[in-house]
């Protein structure tokens, strides 16, 4: 699992598409930031291959 922190005022659209210029095995990522808000220790959260966290918040990416 890799944990992306979003720098200052930067978006979680922005930070999705950092991730997915960024990742090492070239794959992609997307986000739902309704659908994937999670918390520590819930499922989403030990499942996500890659999480974003955004002012204290987790967001859960699945690839796709």
């Amino acid at each position: 699992m890799n944990v992306h922190l979003c720098k200052n005022e930067e978006t979680i659209e922005e930070a999705l598409e950092y991730i997915n210029e960024h990742d090492p095995e070239g794959k992609q990522y997307t986000v739902d930031v309704n659908a994937d808000r999670c918390y520590i220790g819930d499922e989403k959260f030990i499942q996500a291959p890659v999480l974003i966290n955004h002012k204290n918040q987790y967001y859960a990416c699945r690839e796709v």
